[in-house]
């Protein structure tokens, strides 16, 4: 697989901070030569601190479901780099990814295009696949920010800004309003604009930037949750009627997430879709790692919150999904940098029984000191040396429930190895 070992010799600023990005204008550059200009793809393009992930995957969906053939760029990926390159809610295969790769590689080695960064030149060659393949429509997940991220050599007709946090607040800070002037960066001229939540002071400024797009703002919408079991029922009311659908998923975020996904497909095919057109769409919708539940003995939950606002949500889903009084182990690993400390404080769980931990780049250590603070009764296991398989793992914790969180990496080692253990029951 020569295309994907070059890949991987990339400078890859997800692994390295220090790694610097390109200009887009060098990404589009790359672009225009492997891809040429008139693809005749629309897009969607979706950041947020949080929630883009599963805003893009949910409108993919939905518009896969409607017969047109989409292609969804995400990052980034639990257990293999092919799932960031998806076409019909299916990912690419090995050779068809290596297959591009190897052409863009030709034209570096040729100084016929700059030499990219790792993320720069997977979303290049995404394109690449996306419009050799026929995609009529694509949903774009950015990497970090929008304004400098090397997705925004696109010019989608949809944008969305899921949420704005305090994640990345080095890079894209120091203020959250710094963070949100570059996640407004994706938004366009003529572009419609679908936002998640802000406080006013945010609102406010989006609103001063926005005032020639059409904006859908979620915090003016009306709708109830009534959580069930497999997901929730939801009841939005609106000036063009009352609309009632189910989603396989959980929690308030996850509801506004739904949503924010339904008013970008509705606003790139210029047409209110119908409770029965959501809901059939949305039945076959599976967002690994977002709150994925599999049941069994111990209940294993899987979410990739790694920063503050994430773990809030994380807390307050798993109390409303099972309710107090259920002892609880915790699986955690965490990476560049992040405060272990500050993320259980946000998680808010009273009272967590066993931990194992992982080294995903925050050291054990650090994170047994920060468990032991919280919870000083807490039976801690080093996993990091453990050699057991995962399920025997799981078990070990003792626990009626088992959250796994803190990072992509720490659910991709449950997720990604020794998953049959896991499966111990029915979902």
């Amino acid at each position: 697989m020569r295309g994907i070992e070059w890949l991987e010799s990339l400078a890859n600023f997800e692994d390295d901070r220090s790694v610097a990005i390109s200009p887009v204008d060098l990404v589009r550059q790359a672009a225009t030569v492997l891809v040429g200009t008139n693809s005749g793809m629309r897009f969607i393009h979706v950041a947020g601190t949080n929630g883009k992930g599963s805003v893009a995957a949910t409108a993919a969906v939905l518009l896969g479901d409607m017969g047109f053939r989409v292609g969804l760029f995400r990052s980034p990926h639990l257990c293999r780099i092919e799932e960031r390159v998806m076409i019909d809610a299916t990912p690419i295969s090995t050779e068809r990814l290596d297959q591009e790769l190897v052409q863009l590689a030709t034209l570096t080695d040729q100084q016929l295009v700059p030499r990219l960064t790792h993320f720069e030149a997977l979303f290049v060659a995404t394109l690449s696949v996306f419009a050799l393949e026929g995609c009529e429509l694509a949903v774009i997940e950015t990497g970090m920010g929008g304004r400098d991220d090397a997705t925004n050599i696109i010019d989608a007709d949809v944008a969305v800004i899921t949420s704005v946090g305090h994640d990345h607040l080095v890079e894209l800070g120091p203020t959250l309003a710094d963070v949100l002037d570059h996640k407004l960066g994706i938004v366009h001229d003529g572009a419609a604009v679908c936002l998640g939540p802000l406080d006013s002071v945010l609102r406010a400024q989006a609103a001063d930037r926005l005032a020639l797009n059409p904006t859908i703002w979620i915090d003016d919408l009306e709708f109830e949750r009534f959580p069930g079991v497999g997901g929730q029922e939801i009841v939005e009311h609106s000036a063009l009627g009352e609309r009632s659908f189910f989603v396989p998923l959980f929690g308030q975020t996850s509801a506004w997430n739904a949503l924010l996904a339904i008013y970008a497909v509705e606003a790139i095919l210029g047409r209110r879709l119908s409770s029965e057109r959501i809901e059939t769409g949305l039945a076959r919708l599976h967002l690994p790692g977002c709150f994925e539940v599999l049941r069994g003995r111990p209940i294993v939950v899987v979410d990739t919150a790694h920063n503050r606002e994430a773990a809030q949500a994380l807390g307050a889903t798993l109390i409303e999904t099972f309710g107090p009084g259920h002892s609880i182990g915790l699986v955690m690993g965490m990476s560049h940098g992040r405060d272990p400390s500050d993320f259980l404080l946000a998680l808010g769980i009273a009272s967590v029984d066993s931990i194992g931990l992982l080294d995903c780049g925050v050291p054990v250590k650090d994170l047994m000191d920060a468990a032991v603070a919280h919870y000083p009764d807490i039976k801690v296991m080093d996993w990091s040396v453990e050699l057991r398989p995962v399920g025997e793992l799981l078990s070990s914790l003792d626990t009626e429930i088992v959250l796994v969180t803190g990072s992509h990496c720490a659910c991709g080692a449950v997720l990604c190895k020794d998953t049959p253990t896991l499966l111990l029951g029915t979902p």
